[in-house]
């Protein structure tokens, strides 16, 4: 399972005190060949949305900007219009995890699910989506790109790596009984 064709979400990857969890992900992307698209799912970031020049912001703006679909782009003017009622619009990207480039992997931001459908869609072979990322309990499982939503999209498995998220208390959590253990630290959301 594990070796076919991936994405992972890393989600609310904000900059923080602790530098383990940006290197453990840094180093699992890096070993992992078959994850072959990493999303950057940055949640509250409005400032580094608008004014970045990232890698993942202009893939971006390269795949949602010049559709012509109408349901498309429909939900991103909706979505722009929520953006700018942002109550916490201040948080920042780990500066480790923004500026992470890797050529053999396809990076992109995304928030949304209608986003990553679209994404998926485009990419019919994608068989795994890792979540990845900070508040296991909060961010990581109700977020939009969370494993919770995840989970109702057909014929996707969601994995996680448990040494690349944390949970509130700034710990590697423990996965439930609805979680399965796959290999090393990898978890299968059942």
């Amino acid at each position: 399972m594990i070796d076919q064709p991936s994405l992972a979400i890393l989600i609310d990857c904000w900059d923080a005190p602790n530098k383990t969890l940006p290197q453990n992900i840094i180093s699992f992307l890096n070993s992992m060949d078959s994850i072959q698209t990493v999303v950057l799912a940055s949640y509250n970031c409005r400032k580094e949305r608008e004014t970045s020049d990232s890698l993942w912001y202009q893939n971006y703006n390269k795949l949602f900007q010049n559709i012509r679909a109408r349901k498309i782009d429909d939900l991103g003017s909706t979505h722009t219009e929520f953006d700018n009622r942002d109550v916490f619009p201040n948080e920042n990207t780990e500066p480790a995890i923004l500026n992470y480039i890797n050529s053999n992997k396809f990076q992109i931001a995304m928030r949304w699910r209608w986003e990553l459908d679209y994404y998926l869609e485009l990419n019919p072979k994608i068989q795994n989506i890792y979540v990845l990322g900070m508040a296991w309990d909060m961010c990581v499982k109700v977020r939009p790109l969370g494993y919770e939503s995840l989970r109702e999209i057909q014929n996707i498995n969601v994995l996680t790596n448990v040494s690349c998220v944390l949970d509130m208390q700034g710990c590697n959590p423990i996965p439930n009984n609805s979680w399965r253990h796959l290999h090393n630290s990898i978890y299968h959301y059942e």
